[in-house]
Order: structure tokens, then C-alpha cells, then sequence
């Protein structure tokens, strides 16, 4: 059953999003209030947190002092695209980071609309060429991320192996937004009960992504893509989750191509649940799977 945190975070999160909505909020606004609110939030205080640069993209490095410094996680924050950045996200992350007892680099990727598709996945593309180029073999990286993140990841993983690029040793995504087309039936079927995002919201953001690019193009809409090859999966989703057809269809397609794949759907959670950790006691056991999981592959 649902935890009494979890039914009380998803109702007032449910109150809040019905109260934005009527509200006419500018895109500037929105990713002013997410980084002011995520700004607030408490982290752990042995979590390291690095600034840093990597082929002229700002990023964070977010460690413990136990960390096992040989191996290293990409994560790619979510936000439809068009929001999120490392401060969005440092409180998962950290969180991440305690379970995983790996360094995480998180880049502030290029935002749509200013930078459509393909400026997303080439900036990531350049994070990761760059450590590979400086003392990381693939099999000592693991690529990671939620919403639009998850699909940045399973893009990249695309990417790479259509250039013969070294894959990383595995994935691992949350709540994962792998169909910009929107034709997944949770879209419909969830719109009430998922309190993060709305089809119409989505439906901006893809717009805004996609540019003059058809969304079925695989490395935007990765559900389309050959995934035959890839490395371990892991995909976390909530049972209510707007995108909950995009995890099951893509784990559906891994396991028709032979990956090694590990769906984990969570009664009655909601789009990116993980990212209320301490607070809800489901995010902190799906925070405690992903560090099973990479550690399972770094072994």
C-alpha cells in the first residue's frame, strides 16, 4: 500500500498543480520558482558538491567522501526539456549519490526553446566524450536520468552506438520520457492523477524540443529506436505516472531485444516520485534499488 507520506505529498502536490493552472505563468517564471523552491531544500551534509565545466558546459560533481572515485554516473536532469538544471535537482542527486557511492556529474545541458533538438544530446555527448578522453573507460560509466533526463540517456546510449562509440557499462532511468508523440494510453488515463505534469504541458515541451524535427525520430523519441545491444536497464516508474506507457513499452522492446532490463513500478506513485526523498518513504527505496543496481554493474 501507498505510505500515509506518499498519499499526503500527492495530494497537496495534486492542490498545487490545480491552482497553477489557472494561472498564466511564463516559461521564465516557472524556471525562476523551480530553482527558487529546489534552492531551499536541505542537503546532506556529507554530500560534496563541486562546480565545474566540461566542454564549455556548466555541471556539478556531487560525491561522499566514501565515494569510489574509478567509476563515475552522468546524470541528466528532467524538466520537459524546456526546465531543470543541477539545482533543480541537486537534492536527488545527493540523495543519489549517498546510495550509489560514486561521483555524480550533472550538466546543465542546453534548455528548449532557445536551443532545440539537437543541442541537447550533442552538449551530453561532448560530457561524455570528454571522460572518456580523461582517465574513464565506458565500462566505469553509467548514464542516468529522470523525465526528459531518462530520455537524454537512452538517446545518448543510441547515439553512441550508432557511432561505435563505447557504451556505458548501464542506464538507469526515471520515469522516463521516451515517446515525444505523446500516443502512449497513460497520457490519457493518468492526466487527473498524476500531480506533476499535464498532456497539454507536454505537449508544449515536445513542440518546443523537437524544433522542425519529426518526434518520432529516435534520438528524440527513443521507444522508436533499435536498442538491441545496449547495456544493463533499470527503469523506475510510478503506476500513476502521465508517462507510465513510455517505461513499460520500452522495457516491453529491451526484453524483445535481449538487454538485460529491470522494470520497477511503484503502486500509486506519480511522475518522478524519486525526487522527494526523506519525505516519502517510496522515493527513499527507489533512490536505495538504483544504488543496488549500479553497483550490481560496477562490480
Amino acid at each position: 500500500m501507498i505510505s500515509t507520506q506518499a498519499k499526503n505529498m500527492k495530494e497537496a502536490l495534486l492542490q498545487s498543480r490545480n491552482a497553477d493552472e489557472g494561472l498564466d505563468i511564463s516559461l521564465e517564471e516557472r524556471r525562476k520558482r523551480w530553482e527558487g523552491f529546489a534552492s531551499a531544500d536541505p542537503i546532506p551534509e556529507d554530500v560534496i558538491i563541486e562546480k565545474t565545466v566540461i566542454n564549455n558546459i556548466t555541471a556539478e560533481r556531487i560525491s561522499t567522501n566514501n565515494a569510489n572515485k574509478k567509476n563515475v554516473i552522468l546524470y541528466f536532469h528532467g524538466g520537459g526539456y524546456c526546465q531543470g538544471s543541477v539545482i533543480t535537482h541537486r537534492k536527488l542527486v545527493s540523495h543519489i549519490a549517498k546510495a550509489v557511492e560514486t561521483p555524480i556529474i550533472v550538466p546543465d545541458y542546453p534548455l528548449a526553446p532557445e536551443n532545440p533538438y539537437p543541442a541537447a544530446l550533442h552538449g551530453v555527448e561532448g560530457v561524455y566524450s570528454y571522460l572518456l578522453n580523461n582517465g574513464f573507460n565506458a565500462d566505469n560509466i553509467i548514464l542516468g536520468g529522470d523525465s526528459a533526463g531518462g530520455g537524454l540517456a537512452a538517446a545518448l546510449t543510441l547515439l553512441l552506438k550508432d557511432k561505435k562509440i563505447s557504451l556505458p557499462a548501464g542506464v538507469f532511468l526515471l520515469s522516463p520520457w521516451l515517446d515525444l508523440t505523446l500516443s502512449g494510453d497513460s497520457v490519457k488515463i493518468y492526466a487527473d492523477k498524476d500531480p506533476i505534469c499535464t498532456e497539454e504541458g507536454l505537449r508544449v515541451n515536445a513542440k518546443d524540443y523537437a524544433g522542425k524535427e519529426s518526434p518520432q525520430n529516435p534520438l528524440i523519441s527513443p521507444v522508436y529506436g533499435d536498442i538491441s545491444g545496449f547495456p544493463p536497464l533499470l527503469i523506475q516508474a510510478g503506476v500513476e505516472d502521465i508517462l507510465l506507457s513510455d517505461s513499460t513499452r520500452f522495457a516491453e522492446k529491451a526484453e524483445a531485444s535481449n538487454v538485460d532490463v529491470k522494470m520497477s513500478l511503484w503502486e500509486e506513485m506519480w511522475h518522478v516520485f524519486q525526487g522527494w526523498p526523506v519525505e516519502v518513504h517510496e522515493a527513499d527505496d527507489a533512490i536505495e534499488q538504483i544504488g543496488q543496481f549500479t553497483k550490481a554493474v560496477f562490480k
